[in-house]
């Protein structure tokens, strides 16, 4: 693994464990659970979280299709505990895999992005995969956010 890599798969390992631990010892019931509709459930902070990894990492940099629907990341409900573990530890293990195999190129090359119509260097995806990680695991993303 290219040492510039190593904090970040760190920080993600970290902030996935984190999350983690936000639902962990709740009901499932309270993981669909909003204080207003225009707050973001668990559930839908986990599904949104795990999405923007899965494209930025896996897609943009690993170029494993993420078939992404943003959209609906912010319409999951009905997921149970074991269900998002699944998620979290899925997402983390195809992350791993993607930053364990990278090399200096990978971060220099620009990659497309068929969300965004737009070219971003493979060290900007992980940046934003990071920052992206950062913000589910401090419920930044509480708001109810729209696809665009």
């Amino acid at each position: 693994m290219l040492e510039i890599v190593k904090p970040h798969v760190e920080l993600i390992n970290g902030l996935f464990e984190r999350i983690d631990g936000i639902f962990s010892d709740l009901p499932d019931d309270a993981l669909d659970w909003t204080p207003d509709p225009a707050v973001n459930s668990i559930t839908v902070l986990i599904v949104h979280t795990t999405g923007a990894l899965g494209y930025w990492v896996g897609e943009m940099l690993g170029g494993e299709p993420a078939k992404r629907d943003r959209s609906a990341e912010f319409q999951a409900h009905n997921l149970d505990k074991t269900e998002l573990h699944q998620l979290l530890r899925g997402t983390l293990a195809q992350t791993q895999r993607v930053l364990n195999s990278l090399r200096m190129r990978d971060l220099k090359a620009m990659h497309y992005s068929t969300i965004h119509k737009d070219y971003f260097s493979g060290a900007f995806a992980l940046a934003h995969a990071l920052e992206h990680t950062a913000c589910g695991a401090h419920g930044d993303h509480t708001r109810v956010m729209r696809a665009g």
